[in-house]
Order: C-alpha cells, then sequence, then structure tokens
C-alpha cells in the first residue's frame, strides 16, 4: 500500500480507477537509481530529477524500498550517543564551529571508548536518509510495475465504504477464502451467487473506531482476491468528498501480483485458547464444513460430532445482526458462545445452546452441553 498522498486516479463521472502504470520505463528507471553503497538520502535526491509525474517517481520508490536491505545499526547504541553528544554540547556552548564540533565529538568518543569517527557516524543514523544501502532485491522492472499497481488498489479500497468480490471457486478453495477473511478480522457476508462465490466487506470508512488498522488488514486481503479464478471487484470509494465506484476484473485489469491464500490458525486468541481447551477432551473439528444459510455462506467456528460451536465476539452492530441472522434459521444443533458485553438477553432467543462467557469462554461451563457429542466425535 501507498501513502495517501501517493494515490494517482482518474475519474469519470461518479466512477474512478487508478491510474495503473502499463510502460516499464519508470520501473527501469527507478531501479536503477538505487545502489549498493549509496545512502537512501543520495537515491531520493537523485529521484528528484525523474523524467516523469513526481508521484509516480516516489510510488515506485516507495515500493521499491520495501524490499531494499539497508545498513543494520544499534538504535539504541545511536540514541545514546546523541544524548550524550547534545548534552556535551550544551556544556560547551556555544558550538559555532568545525573546531568546536570536534571537540564535542571526541570527547563523547572517550566515554564511549570508540573513535571520534564512529561517534559521528552514528550520531548521523537516527535519520533514515542516512542508511547506506547493503543490497537490492532481485526485482524486474515488469515485476515493480506489479507491485505498485497493486499497491495503488489497496491504496485506493483504503477509502472504501464496502467492498464485493465475486469470483469463481471450487468448496475446497472457499473454506481459506473465508480463514483469511476471519484471520484479517474483516466484517463480510458471503453468500453463494451460482458458480460463484460473492463476499460483501465492510470497508475501512464505513467503521468507526480502528479504521487504520482495519484498513491495513483489508489491503493485506486484496492480494488474495487476484489470486482468485475469474475475478471481479466492486467497491463504493470515499474520495475528495464524494461517493465514488471503483470496477475492476481479471480481464481487464492491468498485470498485478496476487497472493496465495496461507492456512492461518486462528482468527483471535479467544478462540485458539478454547480450541486449546477443548482439543484435551475431544476432537474437536475447527471451521468444519462450508454451509450454505438463505443463500449465505457460513462457516462455523467448531465442531465437535455433530454438534456445531460460534464463538460470537464483540464486532459492530452490523456484523453481529447478520450473524445472529444465520444462527436463526440454522437447522442444524449449534452452541452459541456469546460476549456478555453483547446483547445476550437477545442471543438467549436462538432456537439453540446459548452460555455467555465474559472474557474468554471456560470449559466448565459448556462442557454439559458438549458432553454427549464428545463420544459421538471420539
Amino acid at each position: 500500500m501507498l501513502p495517501a498522498e501517493l494515490l494517482r486516479v482518474s475519474r469519470r463521472g461518479n466512477t474512478v480507477r487508478p491510474l495503473y502504470l502499463e510502460d516499464v520505463g519508470p520501473a527501469e528507471y527507478v531501479i536503477d537509481l538505487y545502489k549498493p553503497g549509496l545512502k537512501l538520502g543520495e537515491a531520493r535526491e537523485r529521484l528528484r530529477e525523474a523524467p516523469f509525474d513526481p508521484k509516480l517517481a516516489r510510488g515506485l520508490a516507495h515500493v521499491l524500498e520495501r524490499s531494499l536491505k539497508v545498513e543494520d545499526v544499534d538504535k539504541k547504541l545511536v540514541t545514546r550517543i546523541r544524548v550524550e553528544v547534545f548534552r556535551t554540547a550544551s556544556k560547551q556552548f556555544p558550538v559555532v564551529d568545525p573546531v568546536d564540533r570536534s571537540l564535542v565529538f571526541e570527547s563523547v568518543a572517550s566515554k564511549f571508548g570508540i573513535p571520534p569517527s564512529e561517534v559521528e557516524r552514528l550520531f548521523s543514523k537516527a535519520f533514515e536518509d542516512e542508511l547506506e544501502i547493503t543490497d537490492l532485491p532481485s526485482m524486474t522492472p515488469e515485476e515493480l510495475v506489479a507491485m505498485y499497481n497493486t499497491s495503488l488498489v489497496q491504496t485506493l479500497l483504503f477509502k472504501c465504504l464496502e467492498l464485493s468480490v465475486t469470483f469463481k471457486a471450487k468448496g475446497s478453495e472457499v473454506k481459506p477464502a473465508i480463514r483469511a477473511l476471519k484471520a484479517y478480522g474483516l466484517m463480510y457476508v458471503a453468500e453463494d451467487a451460482g458458480s460463484r462465490v460473492r463476499l460483501v466487506i465492510d470497508g475501512p470508512v464505513s467503521i468507526l473506531k480502528q479504521t487504520e488498522r482495519y484498513g491495513t488488514r483489508l489491503a493485506k486481503f486484496i492480494p488474495h482476491v487476484f489470486g482468485f479464478e475469474d475475478w471481479s471487484i466492486e467497491a463504493r470509494v470515499r474520495l475528495h468528498g464524494k461517493t465514488l465506484t471503483f470496477r475492476e476484473e481479471k480481464s481487464t485489469a492491468p498485470g498485478l501480483l496476487p497472493e496465495p491464500l496461507r492456512e492461518e490458525l486462528f482468527d483471535s486468541t479467544v478462540e485458539r485458547d478454547f480450541y486449546r481447551q477443548l482439543s484435551k477432551l475431544c476432537r474437536v473439528e475447527r471451521e468444519p464444513d462450508v454451509l450454505v444459510v438463505g443463500g449465505r455462506i457460513y462457516i462455523p467456528d467448531f465442531r465437535v460430532g455433530d454438534l456445531y460451536i460460534e464463538i460470537a465476539g464483540f464486532w459492530s452492530q452490523e456484523y453481529l445482526r447478520r450473524k445472529f441472522e444465520k444462527l436463526a434459521v440454522l437447522g442444524f444443533p449449534i452452541l452459541v458462545l456469546v460476549d456478555e458485553r453483547l446483547a445476550v438477553s437477545a442471543w438467549k432467543n436462538l432456537p439453540h445452546y446459548v452460555v455467555a462467557y465474559r472474557d474468554r469462554p471456560r470449559i466448565g461451563d459448556v462442557y454439559r452441553y458438549i458432553r454427549a457429542y464428545c463420544r459421538e466425535g471420539s
């Protein structure tokens, strides 16, 4: 993802689209600026002379720098040296010429037992621009272009109210996608759309709190979308005080950088701790089945024997309402564990076993519900 000020878009009516880079020339130019032995600040200074849009140049450099290796410095030592330098300089005030400056560094060097030149070198390393490039990534211009274009989409969607993703997928591929959404803590509705799956994800701009954190998680999920078969996305984006629509699909998108879905173990410590405790007593399956409930896809958290188990934690009211609706029509035995900060009385109207918990579910509170199913699953 790019800093917001480096986002480049084009607008037509009420639609918006990233200004994708299709020419590898700018990418070649930027890669050529960064050389081992140069300081980051020196490379960035040369970037100012780029013969194309400065915002594009800075965006490419931002993406490239994420993969650069720079010299490793002891930040604690750098801080200690700077404090000592300023303390010594204040005693010798005013320090107005190179001779006075050298005396300060010599004084600090004697305290640290290192050469004055090393003190002077470390003194400047508090600034990122002073760090020396030690190694370049093995990145082609084409790869940098794909990474840049992917970052543009991520940055634009950071400002979205809602994102709809549709893709073709086999049943075995749906579960990792849903698991990734849950692992990133994104609020979503998964719908069965015939031969396709539709994910409707709440955007960062729709969240009242933790917008930046939520947006970063959404940005991390986006590259997984580009690995789906025949994907398309549509988003309502809040930009410059207006709500605009962004549409993209695999057949029209430029080269983007897909990321394979990884198997995430747990999306919260509450689930992890519950699983660890329960698995000592019973055979527990985590996220065992992909169920279709009222046209929506639902994957319970756990299953013990024939009993599904769902942990309802503290999320937005809208997300909880959707979960409640799915559970209300679920025609399977399920144990619902509800954080007591939620409206527990309403959840107890569900036609299922419902147990309230504080902070995290306790096995002692739920075992009487699952004991019979434990025997089935063992």
